[in-house]
């Protein structure tokens, strides 16, 4: 669990809210996801609260929000599966996976509610464009913006964007040791592009 606490403490530092980032990408057990049936009767009507621009903010896209109840996400977003699976530092959790405005968005599930969304598509932006695609040098020029090292990467926080984790697939440890810092990872790895976007907890 090192990793999870070295990130939630970096996200609480650049944000002044607390928050964490834990990756959920490991291998699914087979038989462990149940695959849900649409109901085509009800699909239309199940846009998850997003008919224009799919917009992104630190609460998640449309009605699927951090800290909803799965209950009611499940009434209003179109849901493609639902069940236990191995989480990156070997634990089971349950995810729920639906699909909006034609993209599929990864949930984590704690006590029977939204806990953390996962997006890996550049569909999915806020509302100053920030998203899969966009260039560290960006993350990197925001006020106040902090980098922390992940087992699989690196993640960019911004207390302008706090509840928003941008990660990058780069080497987690600086050339010289030490820490990452915004200017330093800029000059090295500017060019490097936003691989996935975490919503995580936050509290103002």
């Amino acid at each position: 669990m090192k990793i999870f606490v070295l990130i939630a403490i970096t996200a609480s530092l650049a944000c002044s809210r607390s928050g964490e980032t834990a990756d959920t990408t490991a291998a699914v057990p087979s038989d462990s996801v149940v695959a849900v049936t649409p109901d085509t009767s009800l699909s239309a009507a199940k846009t998850c609260g997003v008919t224009g621009a799919a917009r992104l903010n630190e609460d998640g896209i449309g009605e699927l929000k951090r800290g909803r109840p799965v209950s009611e996400v499940v009434g209003l977003c179109e849901v493609i599966s639902d069940g236990q699976q191995q989480g990156q530092e070997g634990m089971m959790e349950r995810v729920v996976v639906l699909q909006i405005a034609g993209e599929t968005v990864r949930s984590i599930v704690q006590n029977d509610r939204i806990d953390r969304i996962q997006i890996n598509t550049p569909r999915f932006r806020t509302a100053d464009s920030l998203g899969v695609d966009t260039p560290l040098s960006r993350i990197a020029s925001m006020r106040g913006a902090q980098f922390a090292p992940g087992e699989d990467g690196v993640y960019g926080f911004s207390p302008e964007h706090c509840g928003l984790s941008f990660r990058f697939s780069l080497p987690w440890r600086p050339p010289a040791g030490g820490q990452w810092t915004a200017a330093a990872i800029a000059r090295e790895h500017g060019t490097a592009a936003v691989n996935r976007v975490i919503v995580i907890p936050c509290r103002r």
